[in-house]
C-alpha cells in the first residue's frame, strides 16, 4: 500500500483515537478501537497468513481487551496494548515463530515507526519518471516560493511588534484574531490526535528488520552435528575432556544440592516453626538467591549440552547426572514456592507475592524444557520458542483474574493468621472497595484477633490504624460514586457497574 494512503488512514484513526479516548477512562472504548484498527491492520498488510504464534498473538490481544471491558484492571490494559504492538510487530514481519523475537522487534518499532514516516516520503511502488519529476518540481516551488518566506516573514514580525508599541498597533487587529483562535483551540484534543498518530505509525507504518526475523526464520528446533576437517594429524580429546569435566562437576553439584534441599524438607516443608519475625531475609533474600542459583545451574546444563557433545557416544552418564541435577532444581523451585506460600500465609497476599508464584511457574517450565533438549537433542532455539510462548501465555491467563478483588477477599476472610497492611488494602483498585469497606465495629474486632495471633506490636509507624484507614476508603469510595454517576457508554466495564451496585446495596 501506498505511504500517502497509509497517513491518511492513520489520520483517521487519531482523530477516532481522540474522539473516543479524550476525557474518557479506558472501558468499551478500547474494545471500540482495536474492532477498527486490527482489521486495517490486517489490510494494510495484506496477504496474511498466520502461523500458530500469530493466531495465538491475536487471540491474546481479544482475550485480554475482553479482560478489560470485563475486569478492567490495570494489569489487563498494560497486556493489551503489548500483545497490540506484539500483532503489529507479528503482521509486518510475517512469519515469526519466537515470541521473543517477535516481541523484541515489536519494541523497536515503537520507535523506527515513527522515523520511517518522514523517510523515503512518496509511494512505495515504482512510479512513472517524469510524472514524478514533475511533482517534485511543484512541491518544491511552493516549499522555497511560499512556506519557507512566510515563515521568516512572521518571524520578523513578531519581533518588530514586541520591540516598538506603535508596530505592535499597526497589527494589533490581526494579532487579537489569531489570540481568540488559539484560545478557542483544544490543546488537549489536539495532543490527543498526535497520540493517535504516533500509536498510528506504530500499528500501520512499515519498518526494516533488525535482523531477528532473519534469525528466527534460520532458527531450526533440532540439533544437528557439525564436523569440522582438522588437517593436523593427532588424537582429538576434545570431547573427552570436556565430559570427563562435566561428570566431575555435575557429581559434586548434585551432591551439595542434595545436602541443600535434604535440609529445605527437614526445617522448610516438614518442620516449619514462624519464631514471629517478619519473614524478610527468609523469603526476599532467600528466595532470589535461590532463584539466581537456579539460573546458573540451567547455564551450567546448557554449556555442557551447547555443541557436538550431544553426540558423544559415551554421554550417557553426563546426560544421567544433568537430568538429576535439573531435577533437583526443580524441587528446589518447589521449595521457594513453599517460602512464599509461609510469606502469605502469615502476611497476606499482595502483588509481589502474586508475581513470584507465576515466575516459578515459568522457571519450572524452563527447567523442563533444558531437560526435553538434553533428551531429544533439541537447540537453543527450541528453548526460546517454548519459553517465549509460555511467557506469552501466562501473561494473556493473568489478565483473567481480578487480582485486587482477590487479595481484598483473601487477606480480610484470613485475618485471624494473617498480618492486615492497611495502607496496601487502600491502595486497591475500585473493584476490591466492596471487600475493603469495614464498619468501625467491623474494624475493631479485626484489630483485636490481630493483637492476640500477631506475636509482635502491629501498631508500628508505618502501619496504618483502622480510624486512618475506615476514612481513607471512606472518601475513596465517594470518589468512585461520583465518578462512576458521571460515567458514558464509552467508558463502561462491567467491573466498575457491578461495583457500584455492590456498594449502593451496602448504602
Amino acid at each position: 500500500m501506498k505511504k500517502r494512503q497509509i497517513f491518511l488512514i492513520n489520520l483517521a484513526t487519531a482523530i477516532f483515537f481522540a474522539l473516543i479516548f479524550y476525557k474518557n477512562y479506558i472501558g468499551l472504548n478500547l474494545l471500540l478501537f482495536e474492532l477498527v484498527v486490527v482489521p486495517i491492520m490486517f489490510y494494510i498488510n495484506r496477504p496474511v497468513k498466520l502461523n500458530g504464534l500469530g493466531l495465538s498473538v491475536v487471540a491474546g490481544v481479544f482475550l485480554s481487551v475482553l479482560m478489560v471491558v470485563l475486569l478492567n484492571t490495570s494489569w489487563s490494559i498494560f497486556i493489551n496494548i503489548v500483545s497490540l504492538f506484539t500483532l503489529s510487530g507479528i503482521l509486518t514481519y510475517k512469519n515469526f515463530r519466537s515470541y521473543i523475537h517477535a516481541i523484541t522487534e515489536s519494541f523497536f518499532r515503537l520507535f523506527s515507526s515513527q522515523i520511517s514516516i518522514l523517510l523515503d516520503w512518496g509511494d512505495q511502488e515504482k512510479v512513472n519518471t517524469s510524472s514524478n519529476s514533475k511533482s517534485n518540481i511543484s512541491s518544491s516551488k511552493v516549499f522555497y516560493l511560499i512556506v519557507i518566506p512566510a515563515v521568516i516573514i512572521i518571524f520578523f514580525i513578531i519581533l518588530y511588534a514586541s520591540a516598538s508599541s506603535k508596530f505592535y498597533a499597526q497589527f494589533e487587529v490581526i494579532f487579537k484574531a489569531i489570540r481568540r483562535f488559539l484560545e478557542s483551540i483544544n490543546f488537549i484534543f489536539i495532543l490527543m490526535i498526535i497520540l493517535g498518530l504516533i500509536i498510528g505509525n506504530i500499528l500501520y507504518m512499515k519498518t526494516t528488520s533488525l535482523g531477528l526475523l532473519k534469525m528466527d526464520t534460520n532458527g531450526n528446533d533440532n540439533l544437528y552435528r557439525t564436523r569440522r576437517k582438522s588437517f593436523i594429524k593427532f588424537k582429538n580429546t576434545g570431547l573427552k575432556t570436556q565430559y570427563l569435566s562435566g561428570i566431575v562437576l555435575l557429581a559434586s553439584l548434585n551432591v551439595l544440592i542434595l545436602y541443600f534441599n535434604i535440609l529445605d524438607f527437614t526445617y522448610l516443608w516438614f518442620g516449619f516453626v514462624w519464631d514471629g519475625s517478619f519473614l524478610k531475609e527468609f523469603v526476599h533474600e532467600g528466595t532470589w538467591a535461590l532463584v539466581f542459583s537456579v539460573f546458573i545451574s540451567a547455564g551450567i546444563a546448557l554449556y555442557f549440552f551447547r555443541h557436538n557433545l550431544n553426540f558423544y557416544s559415551k554421554n550417557k552418564w553426563l546426560k544421567r547426572l544433568t537430568i538429576i541435577w535439573i531435577a533437583q532444581n526443580i524441587i528446589m523451585v518447589f521449595s521457594v514456592v513453599l517460602r512464599n506460600y509461609w510469606y502469605i500465609n502469615y502476611f497476606g497476599l499482595a502483588y509481589k507475592r502474586i508475581a513470584v508464584l507465576f515466575f516459578l511457574l515459568l522457571t519450572i517450565i524452563g527447567l523442563i524444557t533444558i531437560i526435553i533438549k538434553i533428551l531429544k537433542l533439541k537447540s537453543t532455539f527450541y528453548l526460546w520458542r517454548i519459553n517465549g510462548f509460555a511467557l506469552f501465555t501466562v501473561l494473556i491467563l493473568t489478565t483473567c483474574v481480578n487480582w485486587d478483588m482477590l487479595i481484598a477477599k483473601f487477606n480480610f476472610q484470613h485475618y485471624d493468621r494473617s498480618l492486615i497492611d492497611y495502607r496496601f488494602m487502600s491502595k486497591l483498585n475500585n473493584s476490591a472497595l466492596p471487600y475493603t469497606l469495614k464498619t468501625l465495629d467491623e474494624l475493631e474486632e479485626i484489630n483485636k484477633v490481630q493483637q492476640e495471633v500477631m506475636p509482635f506490636d502491629i501498631h508500628l509507624p508505618y502501619l496504618w490504624d483502622i480510624y486512618v484507614y475506615q476514612v481513607e476508603v471512606s472518601i475513596k469510595k465517594e470518589k468512585f460514586i461520583k465518578r462512576y454517576q458521571h460515567t458514558n457508554l464509552l467508558e463502561w466495564n462491567l467491573a466498575d457497574y457491578q461495583t457500584f451496585k455492590k456498594l449502593e446495596q451496602i448504602n
